[in-house]
Order: structure tokens, then C-alpha cells, then sequence
């Protein structure tokens, strides 16, 4: 298989989501394979240092970042938002008509998808074994409770769990 046939098929396939911008724009977004771009050290380390100090001390965490690593992580961001925009398509620069260059971005979109990506990608489904399931079904399986224990310990685990398979289509 040629590269370009792979990147093709891996296209057809790839789950999109319609996000609606500040300015009212509605662009078609994939989620960033940040997991596939950590591996590959493609995520500045000082992301990676944050995410993982923030983890271990709760919603109170501070990390403070130097100049050169806030460059980093501006420049990390504007590759994310480059790489999630399916239509209209982004580039840094373009002569292409049906591209928009970066700096033809609202400064508050360009915020608002910087933190969309920060944030998981809303509204682009994630796939599972069953199928997809929205974002918003899974997000209560990954949130502590204060005291440290999971939202899956609490009273309403079987109700979540129900909802997620029904969702994925394994119920």
C-alpha cells in the first residue's frame, strides 16, 4: 500500500464534528492525535509536565511556564489547530481559495479552537471498539471526586456505564 492510499482510506474514515466559532463560522474539526504526537514527541515537554503536575495536585495545580516553552506551546497549538480544521482547511500561509491562512482567522476563533483542543475536541465523537460515542458520554468516567475517588465509584456508575455502551452499541 502507498502512503497516499493509506492517508486516503485513514481520511474516509476519520470522525469529524460540526463546531460552531465566536464568530459564527461553523467549521468542520477532527480531533488532533495527541496521543500519536506524544509518542512522538511532538508535544512540547513542558505540556506534558503541566498535564501530569495538574493531574497530581487537583484543580488548585499552577505551572508556570518560561517564555521559550509558552513559544513552544503557541507553536504546538497552532500546529493542532492547523492539523483539526477539515473544512475550511488552514494553513500558516495559502494562494489556495478554498484554504484559509492562519492570520485570516478572528484572533477569538483561533482562541476559542485553541481551547477546544485543550479541552478534548467536543462534539467529535471518540471511537471504540462498538462503534463512536460522543465526548460528553465518556467525560464522566475520567472526573474525580473530591476525595480523590473516580465518578465510577459513585451511586451512579451502572447508569453511566448503561448510557456509555447503549451509546458505543454494545448494550
Amino acid at each position: 500500500m502507498k502512503a497516499s492510499d493509506y492517508r486516503q482510506q485513514r481520511q474516509a474514515v476519520e470522525l469529524t464534528g460540526e463546531v460552531t466559532l465566536p464568530s459564527g463560522a461553523v467549521f468542520t474539526m477532527r480531533r488532533p492525535p495527541l496521543d500519536l504526537w506524544m509518542a512522538a514527541g511532538r508535544i512540547p515537554q513542558s505540556f506534558l509536565r503541566a498535564m501530569l503536575e495538574s493531574q497530581q495536585g487537583g484543580p488548585q495545580a499552577s505551572v508556570q511556564f518560561s517564555t521559550e516553552e509558552t513559544i513552544d506551546g503557541l507553536a504546538f497549538l497552532t500546529e493542532a489547530v492547523i492539523y483539526a480544521c477539515v473544512e475550511p482547511r488552514v494553513a500558516l500561509t495559502s494562494d489556495d481559495p478554498d484554504t484559509l491562512a492562519l492570520s485570516e482567522l478572528d484572533p477569538e476563533d483561533f482562541r476559542f479552537l485553541t481551547g477546544w483542543i485543550q479541552a478534548g475536541s467536543p462534539g467529535v465523537p471518540v471511537k471504540t471498539a462498538g462503534g463512536e460515542v460522543q465526548q460528553e458520554k465518556l467525560r464522566r468516567f475520567r472526573q474525580k471526586r473530591p476525595g480523590g475517588g473516580f465518578v465510577g465509584d459513585s451511586d451512579d456508575s451502572q447508569q453511566v456505564r448503561h448510557e456509555a455502551e447503549q451509546a458505543a452499541g454494545i448494550a
